[in-house]
């Protein structure tokens, strides 16, 4: 029987929460994309030590404008990817706030990756800089992974889900005993090779 492995998605509405899913597991994307309206969860198999884990991943279903959250979403949760707008700073500011709702509901053991989404929209690498080093001295906090995104390109979206899911199975070491040797294997079927890393 294969395990599952609960992951969440969080930030603030309109920031490509459900875009940055779809481009990751379908391979999708879409500019009319409407805010999601209804519980979001997508999955993907990934295979470690030969075993089939399910990554589920949970979209916050637009609920979190109306602050409408509860522990029901985030119970079971191993990782949590949380998105911000690298356009509006003030999605940003929210970052902390849903680092303390998951510590909170599920503990500070939860890997955390943050990202910063819609980097096709920066013309300038000076639009940027203005924040970047904002930006680093908050994740040295939370000592967790950070990347630049784009849904809407692809750019390095491949890699920040393949960081979080290595983190959390490098973890959780689903179906490893301990004399059992570790080793991941993600099963990457995305057409998208063109993003690359760009980790701070």
């Amino acid at each position: 029987m294969s395990e599952t492995l609960k992951i969440v998605i969080l930030g603030e509405g309109r920031v490509g929460k459900t875009s940055i899913l779809k481009r990751y597991i379908q391979n999708q994307f879409s500019d009319d994309e409407k805010s999601t309206v209804n519980v979001g969860n997508l999955q993907k198999e990934v295979m470690y030590n030969g075993n089939k884990v399910i990554m589920s991943f949970w979209d916050t279903a637009g609920q979190e404008i109306f602050n409408a959250l509860n522990t029901i979403y985030y119970q079971g949760a191993v990782g949590a990817l949380i998105l911000y707008d690298i356009s509006k700073i003030e999605t940003f500011e929210k970052v902390k706030k849903w680092i303390n709702e998951l510590h909170e509901n599920v503990g500070k053991d939860i890997i955390l990756v943050i990202a910063g989404n819609k980097f096709d929209i920066i013309k300038k690498k000076e639009e940027l800089n203005s924040n970047e080093q904002q930006v680093k001295e908050y994740i040295k906090q939370f000592k967790c992974q950070h990347f630049f995104t784009s849904a809407k390109s692809g750019y390095n979206v491949n890699e920040t889900f393949q960081s979080l899911i290595n983190s959390v199975l490098d973890k959780v070491k689903p179906g490893v005993g301990p004399s059992k040797k570790k080793g991941i294997n993600i099963v990457d079927n995305s057409k998208d090779k063109k993003s690359k890393k760009g980790c701070c």
